[in-house]
């Protein structure tokens, strides 16, 4: 009986292992957040991306990405946003055997909407002008500050994002 008892006890333990193992390899699953990582107001593109590391097992939320798109789209005078279809992998880490332990997933997304359009539909304020009024509210100041950043031409995505980040106060 004592064998027995052995027996059970090593069909377990490598039973334990191989539960340990399978869980291991297959990856935990890891919910992760997009940013927009790049883009170009010209082609009318914003890349969203999120990190991976290996064994990870990418939980991703497309409303998510879709939302952020827009809402950079816009900022440009488009009216929305669509994803591209396809998506790129970067590595940025690889171990010894070649196998990519962190990087990154990129989806590119296309902002749509005539612009001709999306400026004839920017709300006509109805209240005077500032300068008769007196100083401008946060939300006006705001969009003033946006429509001249609009209309800068040759500005990069990373110079166009700072003062886009510094206006709006994130």
């Amino acid at each position: 009986m004592h064998n027995s008892h052995q027996n059970i006890a090593s069909i377990a333990t490598k039973a334990l292992l191989a539960l340990i193992a399978a869980i291991t390899i297959t990856g935990c699953a890891t919910k992760k957040d997009f940013y927009a990582m790049g883009g170009s107001r010209a082609d009318g593109a914003v890349d969203m991306a999120y990190d991976f590391r290996q064994f990870e097992s990418p939980v991703v939320n497309p409303a998510q990405a879709q939302s952020i798109a827009k809402s950079k789209c816009r900022v440009w005078g488009y009216s929305d946003a669509e994803a591209f279809g396809g998506m790129t992998q970067n590595c940025h880490q690889r171990d010894g055997f070649g196998t990519c332990v962190a990087g990154q997933v990129v989806h590119t997304y296309q902002c749509i909407g005539n612009l001709n359009e999306a400026a004839q539909a920017k709300p006509v304020s109805t209240q005077a002008p500032a300068s008769l009024s007196g100083a401008l509210s946060k939300d006006q100041w705001q969009q003033q500050q946006l429509q001249q950043l609009q209309s800068e031409t040759g500005l990069s995505y990373e110079e166009y994002t700072r003062r886009y980040r510094q206006i709006m106060g994130q």
